[in-house]
Order: structure tokens, then C-alpha cells, then sequence
């Protein structure tokens, strides 16, 4: 018996979810080699114990966002696009109130608009992948 392909997320998508979870390990990597690094969060740098929480969940999300765009079940789509959201506001505001040079947050922003727009056009994509139909 073959399963059918048609449950498969198509490569483009699965290709974001590569890069996604790389960069969850790439959040992983700056956690544990600069640990003093102080990660803005909606204009602010938080140390202690809120620093580090607000540290640790970045990988959570990106891993989230790559297992989800790889196997694309119902949930993916909106839980990919409100973790979109709150990056570029979240970059919106640290361009606000934090001092420059803001080049990379700027292309960030950038990137992550044409990313949700994107996604948005693909969004018949993410379907309960859940049951595999023979075919």
C-alpha cells in the first residue's frame, strides 16, 4: 500500500521549516556563548531571570514554527503567523527606542513582511496532514 502524496507539505514550505528550526540552534548557540548578551524585548533589555526567559523562548518559537511549516497540521499556520507578528512588532519597537545603527533589524523587518505575505498566499497549504489516505 502507497500513501499518497498529496499529505506531503510542498518543498518550498519545508525549506522555511529547515531554515527555521537552524535558526532555533542558531538562538541556542548565542544563548550559551554569550550568556551576558541581553536580548531586547519591545525596547527594553531585561537581565535576571526575565532576560533569560525571554532568551529561552526564542528557540521554542523557531523550533515550533520549523516542525510546524515541515508537517503543516492546522495549527501551523496561525501560530507561524502571530510569532511573525509579534517579530516585527517587537522589531518595530526596538527601532523605535533603542539606538542604531539599525541595519540588520531594518532588513529583518523587510524579510519577515515578504515572508507573512508569502506565507499568507500559501496558507491553503497547512491542512490536517494527520490522516494519511492510501492511495
Amino acid at each position: 500500500m502507497r500513501l499518497n502524496r498529496s499529505n506531503t507539505m510542498p518543498h518550498d514550505l519545508v525549506c522555511f521549516g529547515v531554515l527555521m528550526i537552524l535558526a532555533g540552534f542558531g538562538d541556542i548557540y548565542i544563548i550559551v556563548a554569550n550568556p551576558a548578551y541581553r536580548l531586547p524585548f519591545f525596547g527594553i533589555k531585561p537581565d535576571g531571570l526575565p532576560g533569560l526567559f525571554f532568551k529561552a523562548i526564542q528557540p521554542f518559537f523557531h523550533f515550533g514554527a520549523g516542525f510546524g511549516l515541515i508537517y503543516g497540521g492546522k495549527w501551523a499556520y496561525p501560530f507561524i503567523m502571530a510569532y511573525s507578528a509579534y517579530g516585527l512588532i517587537n522589531a518595530m519597537a526596538n527601532r523605535l527606542l533603542l539606538p542604531g545603527p539599525h541595519r540588520i533589524r531594518t532588513i529583518f523587518m523587510i524579510a519577515t513582511v515578504l515572508v507573512m505575505v508569502y506565507l499568507y498566499c500559501r496558507r491553503n497549504q497547512f491542512k490536517d496532514r494527520d490522516k494519511l489516505t492510501p492511495s
